[in-house]
């Protein structure tokens, strides 16, 4: 079984280095339960923060969602449970920043997230091919083997990434990526034929920054309800509820980056899920490239990733133009 766990924040979402590492560890030694269930997706939500004042739409529409968890859905033909909770183990302060794993945030969150696990006996058939007992006993076993101190836990850290290493190692660039194809369009990956643009944890790819994975996942969202609606209307409300006055793009930083990741984020999320890009989003996400592209070359020649930056938006902009 394939185990992964997403941390959210009203404006944060992706790996936690402490709750993350909680999936390999029930993953790392795991036996097969049944082909009913082959993928684990765990969301774990963190409510509070600083609702900065360009940002509180998004923060009030966080906060009535997490309000409706948990949610559990269940989709059968694709092996795959999908798991919704909001974390009672602290406000989002906890998970803020980056850095190493924590001992005590990833023995508290196995723990959370080992008594959670329970929902999936109200989403199973008889008739599913999976021993939730059987499962439900592992859980059981690996919260009896979570390291007792820091040395533990480091030793089980070394464990884990080795494990990782070699499974790793028998993949292939593309499944390294771990991308659910189900989700996409069926031409996309031969469209975007290179891992660089699907990459989620490269910040120069398309969709890897965070505005750039947001743009992707609430399009996703969007579009299955809105297949004749205009992606121009998504896009604006996107840009208010994140706060940024496309008017002021010109004067204003946080307007101006988020703009340009969005833009060009959008153009590649229409290509991923409809196989194809607006025409107007498309020509909005060359001029950002442009503008980008120009303002690096002005101002940010002596940045150690001029280079690559540069290099990625001529790839970005060569791909957009293919398919303009």
């Amino acid at each position: 079984m394939n185990i992964s766990i997403g941390v959210h924040t009203y404006n944060t979402y992706g790996a936690n280095s402490s709750i993350s590492l909680v999936g390999q560890f029930f993953e790392f030694g795991s036996p097969h339960f049944g082909k009913a269930i082959e993928d684990l997706e765990i969301h774990v939500y963190f409510k509070g923060g600083f609702a900065k004042a360009s940002l509180e739409s998004l923060f009030n529409q966080y906060h009535e969602f997490i309000a409706q968890l948990p949610n559990t859905k269940f989709y059968r033909k694709k092996n795959k449970i999908v798991i919704g909770y909001l974390s009672e183990l602290g406000d989002s302060e906890i998970v803020n920043g980056f850095g190493a794993a924590k001992f005590g945030l990833f023995v508290d969150s196995a723990k959370e997230i080992a008594s959670q696990l329970k929902i999936i006996k109200t989403k199973i058939k008889k008739s599913d091919d999976f021993n939730y007992e059987e499962f439900m006993l592992f859980v059981g076993n690996k919260i009896d083997q979570l390291p007792e101190n820091e040395l533990f836990f480091s030793k089980l850290q070394e464990t884990l990434a080795t494990e990782r290493k070699i499974k790793l190692e028998s993949m292939d660039e593309w499944e390294k990526l771990g991308v659910d194809w189900g989700e996409f369009h069926p031409n996309s990956r031969v469209i975007l034929n290179s891992t660089f643009f699907w990459e989620c944890a490269n910040d120069f790819s398309p969709n890897g920054n965070d505005a750039g994975a947001d743009v992707l996942s609430f399009y996703q969202v969007w579009r299955k309800n809105n297949r004749k609606k205009s992606v121009v209307t998504f896009f604006n409300k996107v840009m208010k509820d994140w706060g940024v006055d496309i008017s002021s793009v010109e004067k204003d930083d946080f307007s101006r980056e988020t703009y340009e990741q969005s833009i060009i984020a959008l153009a590649f999320a229409q290509l991923k899920v409809d196989g194809a890009c607006d025409s107007e989003i498309c020509l909005l996400a060359l001029e950002a490239i442009e503008e980008s592209r120009n303002r690096y070359t002005k101002h940010h020649r002596d940045w150690e990733f001029y280079n690559e930056r540069i290099r990625t938006l001529l790839q970005i902009e060569d791909k957009l133009k293919q398919n303009a």
